[in-house]
């Protein structure tokens, strides 16, 4: 997703604030609390928008995901402590993108089809030099897909978007403690899904 994009959708939810001149589908807001959410537009909504594909939703998907995450917050700003909005706009973010992906799990059992491949050429830079850099991701989206919610979001969290663990903890609603446990499982997970994924490659590479 090219920055001329990311400002298009930062546009389309501003135009949703009051006084936007569209029928807004954020509360009614004072002037410091508008002054606030554009300010956390502008700042976090490239890592929202990401959260949202880590979590396995394509490009439109992670737009309407990061819409509905900041109108989530709009309705929640006195609850937000100040220095605290990123982690409390990622950790909406990557909860309503789990949602998402168990309601899309839910309609393709109900019609058994199959789940439209998860998206990420479009955001990646085109420069042949960084081609490494693209396998290393797409291998990461392969095994975040193969795990929890619970684990994917977590790794999203403090892997990815780095967090640090009292954020991601606030950012999860979680004790802290609960947190770092997670953490560490999640982490175990992700070493061994690679290992075997690590063998697998390799097996299919001495079978070429």
């Amino acid at each position: 997703m090219n920055s001329v994009r990311r400002l298009e959708n930062r546009a389309a939810i501003e135009a949703q604030l009051p006084g936007g001149g569209d029928e807004p589908d954020f509360p009614s807001l004072t002037v410091s609390q508008e002054r606030r959410l554009a300010s956390m537009l502008s700042a976090h909504f490239d890592s929202v928008w990401r959260a949202g594909r880590r979590m396995g939703l394509s490009a439109a998907q992670a737009e309407e995901n990061a819409q509905e995450a900041y109108s989530v917050v709009a309705r929640k700003l006195d609850r937000i402590d100040d220095g605290r909005e990123r982690a409390y706009l990622l950790g909406v973010a990557v909860r309503l993108a789990a949602n998402e992906r168990r309601r899309a799990a839910s309609r393709m059992e109900q019609v058994a089809s199959e789940r439209e491949p998860y998206e990420i050429a479009d955001a990646l830079p085109r420069a042949e030099e960084l081609l490494e850099q693209k396998q290393q991701r797409a291998l990461l989206d392969q095994i975040l897909q193969s795990m929890s919610d619970a684990f994917r979001e977590i790794l999203t969290l403090y892997e990815i978007e780095e967090l640090t663990l009292p954020e991601v903890a606030v950012a999860l609603e979680i004790p802290e403690g609960t947190a770092a446990s997670r953490l560490r499982r999640a982490r175990e997970e992700f070493s061994r899904k690679l290992g075997r994924l690590a063998v697998t490659v390799a097996r299919g590479e001495e079978e070429s």
